[in-house]
């Protein structure tokens, strides 16, 4: 069967792994409210998608997982041959999207709903940054649900690769929209970021079962917060939306907290900050990532 594809514009935008599009490998976080998708044989791909300049980009998911109900605004089948459908698919991508993670799933927030959260990444030569930024996009367990508790495995950062968290739950985002995106994470991938990992930190760095006082937490604030509801992706929902109105096409915001100037950033590199001041030790949150391997 012949691929069909189509542009599908959301109603906010959300964060996505991008590849360059020189290599095709992950470097960078592209902001979009436009998705290209293909259908063959009633499955939904993900093929790319258009910053807010229009320019395309090959991103690090083909699996779209589920969608917040309302999230897909309109959609218009193209022509593969179109400028915009050539804008996507004649990029390079070094990724094997053929087969999904069995292990992490990838979580996108709207951007404007961006947290400030502490993330570590650890280079080659064992060196270790620690990082305030404001996060949009997540990797968490394929187990866990959608709607908050669940456990986080990665932050997505400027570099379109995931940082090791700080915390391991998130118990929930109050009154926040929570995830509005949700999708399959190639396996290799999921495995680089594994390996990274644990080359820095050792075998333990992943979190355990979610904790009694988060699913209570979480309970309590579900009694006074409606729950979001979600749709999977389906060749019939991109057909219903494409029956739809272009709605709100300008004046949404797309894109996330600036990660660069950003004033309340914060920087630690192997345990000093910028002015050379060590970690103090009962600031676990940041002192965690600079534990000696003995002490993890």
């Amino acid at each position: 069967m012949i691929h069909v594809y189509a542009l599908v514009t959301l109603s906010k935008a959300i964060v996505l792994p991008g590849l360059s599009r020189r290599t095709g490998k992950p470097c960078r976080v592209v902001s979009t409210r436009q998705l290209v998708v293909s259908i063959k044989d009633e499955t939904v791909a993900l093929e790319g998608c258009l910053d807010p300049r229009g320019h395309g980009f090959r991103v690090g998911i083909r699996e779209i997982k589920t969608v917040q109900r309302g999230l897909i605004e309109h959609a218009e089948f193209l022509d593969p041959r179109s400028h915009v459908m050539r804008r996507v698919l004649n990029l390079p991508t070094a990724v094997d999207y053929r087969s999904g993670s069995e292990s992490a799933s990838y979580y996108s927030l709207g951007t404007m709903d961006s947290v400030e959260l502490i993330g570590g990444w650890g280079d080659a030569l064992g060196n270790v940054t620690v990082q305030m930024l404001p996060i949009c996009g997540f990797l968490a367990p394929t187990e866990d649900p959608v709607v908050a508790p669940w456990r986080q495995l990665g932050h997505l950062w400027p570099n379109g690769q995931f940082a090791r968290p700080s915390g391991a739950e998130v118990v929930s985002f109050v009154r926040q929209a929570g995830v509005v995106f949700a999708g399959v994470m190639p396996t290799s991938i999921v495995q680089d970021t594994e390996e990274r990992f644990v080359q820095t930190w050792g075998a333990g760095w992943r979190p355990g079962a979610i904790s009694e006082e988060a699913l209570g937490m979480a309970e309590d604030i579900a009694r006074v917060s409606k729950p979001r509801k979600y749709v999977p992706v389906t060749s019939e929902l991109i057909r219903q939306a494409a029956k739809k109105p272009l709605l709100h096409s300008a004046g949404v915001p797309w894109d996330y907290a600036p990660t660069t100037g950003y004033p309340g950033r914060k920087i630690w590199r192997n345990g000093l900050t910028r002015e050379g001041m060590a970690v103090p030790p009962d600031d676990y949150a940041v002192a965690k990532f600079f534990a000696n391997r003995d002490e993890r």
